[in-house]
């Protein structure tokens, strides 16, 4: 009953709200009671200031316009790496999202982007539509104990040959890396230089066809030292087992040619009187070419396999008759492949020396005659050819715009000796025979090591 009365009684009190307190004239309030400070005040601020709106929620249409980044079509992606000529653009362009990143690289197969230009310490530019270089930048390397003592030595396919100096001077290298540019995956090699005692020793003594002399050809030597300068990859190391890697030597004055393939625990080391330190060698269909720049013959090395691994099974001197120019003192030779051929780029010197060049002539290499046989080119149709002491590479220019073509670029091959000024940084043009400047932004210290020596550069060539 109490419980109903009470319920009855909370009904009957239902009714319309009281009313809303009106101003009265002379501040005076009618029908209701004044209102306390507080209130007062809380009643001002809200007519004062009225309170924010909330955010109107996006539609799903500007939902959609958030989204569509994210949601761009692989096909125009693609497009847009395809006109993108820089790895360093290419890879911010990879780095925005997941999707970005895998329609660039699933949509087609975009031309390849523009060398690097990568010097010993790792420190890398890049080749801009104009011609230009930037600034440098230095590339990362997979681990702390690579970074001391470390020097880039070659570069094959997005892969760079790094080694590592002992810290007696006299030495040589203690260890052999490739390293992945971009992914900073690690393929490690034998080291360079070892004292051991060897059990499974294997040397033989190899006559040089029509030339005088041998050359000797050891496998799990039990000592030998090496300083690499330039190291060459047949293949990237990652597509399969048959990569060979070919590496020139030069150590207080001895000069060698090492070749490795995965598997082998050490290097195959070959000495002999025609492996000079003033030679430029070539990987080419499967054989080590050796260009002497003292008697100016050109040397192939066989390479055959058995269960120890790689060896030098024939040398052969190729006698060769490069014509003669008017005026020239000295020459400077470079081995290129350039669309499945071999070529011979040389630098006519005049009489004042170093850098005073009268001619650079470009010599298509015919393997099929004996003595061999060349015959000088022009034209790169429409390619660009790009040589450092420690790699020598052909680009195709055709898909960018503002990229010429039959050009040569030159960079620190001219002057050999440790103190050299490494000025010698220059573009050649075939067409017309007229030499330029080039890599105006890279400056003497670039190419300068800490202690003072000079840094041998090299050209990578990204493949994606």
């Amino acid at each position: 009953m109490d419980r109903g009365k009470s319920t009855v009684a909370r009904g009957r009190r239902r009714g319309p709200p009281p009313p809303l307190p009106v101003h009265a004239p002379h501040g005076r309030w009618r029908d209701t009671p004044p209102p306390s400070a507080a209130a007062w005040v809380q009643a001002r601020r809200s007519t004062e200031r009225p309170p924010a709106p909330e955010p109107a929620r996006p539609s799903a249409g500007r939902e959609l316009e958030l989204l569509s980044w994210a949601d761009l079509p692989a096909d125009i992606l693609g497009l847009i790496v395809s006109r993108l000529p820089r790895v360093d653009d290419r890879a911010r362009l990879r780095s925005v999202c997941r999707a970005w990143r895998a329609a660039a690289r699933v949509y087609g197969r975009p031309p390849p982007p523009l060398p690097l230009l990568v010097l010993s310490d790792f420190s890398f530019s890049a080749l801009c539509a104009g011609g230009a270089m930037t600034g440098t930048r230095r590339i990362p390397l997979p681990s702390q104990e690579m970074a001391a003592g470390v020097r880039c030595v070659g570069s094959s396919d997005g892969w760079l040959v790094g080694v590592q100096l002992n810290e007696g001077r006299y030495f040589g290298d203690s260890q052999c890396f490739l390293m992945n540019a971009f992914y900073q995956d690690v393929v490690r090699l034998p080291p360079p230089s070892v004292n051991t005692h060897s059990l499974d020793a294997f040397s033989k003594s190899l006559p040089i066809a029509n030339g005088s002399g041998a050359v000797q050809c050891t496998v799990n030597g039990a000592r030998y030292v090496m300083s690499f300068c330039k190291v060459l990859l047949s293949s990237s190391p990652d597509h399969d087992g048959n990569c060979i890697v070919a590496a020139f030597s030069v150590h207080r004055s001895t000069a060698s040619l090492a070749l490795w393939r995965p598997g082998m625990a050490s290097w195959c080391v070959c000495q002999g009187g025609c492996i000079s330190k003033f030679s430029d060698i070539a990987l080419y269909q499967g054989k080590v070419y050796m260009f002497s720049k003292v008697t100016t013959n050109l040397f192939v090395f066989d390479i055959s396999e058995d269960e120890r691994g790689l060896m030098v099974s024939r040398v052969e001197r190729c006698v060769t008759e490069l014509p003669d120019v008017k005026d020239s003192y000295g020459q400077r030779w470079n081995l290129v492949e350039w669309r499945g051929k071999l070529l011979l780029v040389v630098i006519y010197l005049g009489p004042e020396g170093w850098y005073n060049i009268c001619k650079v002539g470009v010599f298509e290499v015919d393997l099929s005659t004996n003595p061999f046989r060349f015959t000088e080119t022009n034209s790169l149709d429409g390619d660009c050819i790009f040589i450092s002491p420690c790699s020598s590479n052909s680009f195709c220019a055709c898909p960018y715009d503002g990229v010429e073509d039959d050009l040569i670029y030159f960079i620190g091959s001219l002057n050999h000796s440790r103190n050299a000024s490494p000025l010698d940084k220059f573009v050649y043009n075939m067409r017309d025979g007229t030499l330029a400047p080039f890599a105006l932004e890279i400056t003497d210290d670039d190419l300068r090591a800490p202690d003072g020596s000079r840094m041998n550069p090299t050209w990578l060539l990204p493949s994606e």
